[in-house]
């Protein structure tokens, strides 16, 4: 079986779920922290980003470790904060499969950038994560509840992705294996953006 009918395979069972994206519970509804957690782990699209971050973290090593998930996360709260006082930037969808692009993008290249660059284009994927959050945040008194979920599941996701970087690191096959995810991650971007 040819590597490009495995990639074709792959993306067909992504596609149910890109389409269902569980996990949202609409604008302002009433919800506690574990509907803050669980958001980021039931939505492909979010869920390849923030592991992507701390892949591309692992992958560019030293204080990218670090940094990476910080500015993301940082930026993050920013954007949930705008998205509750519905100041949402327009096309939020496309500029989170754009996202999803851009990390397979930059996980292809291997990290082969400059830190400043990869801090500023997490920044502006980290922007459009969490207006979309900050839509579905609820405005009661479980609001913070639902902040802190989806603030610390993010960081949980960072977290996985930076492991799993260091654990892929130390294999002899490593830029084969993050080029693939790369391939993965940009072509689900792309079904994203089509669907």
């Amino acid at each position: 079986m040819k590597f490009k009918h495995i990639v074709a395979g792959a993306l067909t069972l992504f596609s149910p779920l890109v389409l269902a994206h569980p996990g949202h519970i609409g604008p302002h509804t009433s919800a506690g922290f574990m509907t803050g957690f669980v958001h980021p782990f039931t939505g492909l699209d979010h869920l390849s980003v923030m592991i992507g971050v701390g892949l591309l973290a692992a992958l560019m090593g030293g204080k990218a470790v670090s940094r990476l998930p910080m500015a993301f996360i940082g930026i993050m709260v920013v954007g949930g904060a705008l998205g509750v006082a519905g100041m949402v930037l327009p096309g939020i969808e496309m500029g989170i499969a754009l996202s999803v692009i851009g990390m397979g993008a930059m996980l292809l290249a291997g990290g082969r950038m400059s830190e400043k660059l990869a801090t500023g284009l997490v920044m502006a994927f980290a922007l459009f994560h969490g207006m979309a959050h900050g839509m579905e945040m609820p405005l009661d008194a479980q609001a913070m509840e639902y902040f802190i979920g989806f603030v610390l599941a993010t960081a949980i996701l960072h977290v996985a992705g930076i492991a799993l970087g260091k654990l892929v690191m130390t294999s002899a096959v490593n830029q084969r294996v993050m080029r693939v995810v790369g391939i993965v991650m940009a072509a689900f971007g792309g079904i994203l953006m089509l669907s």
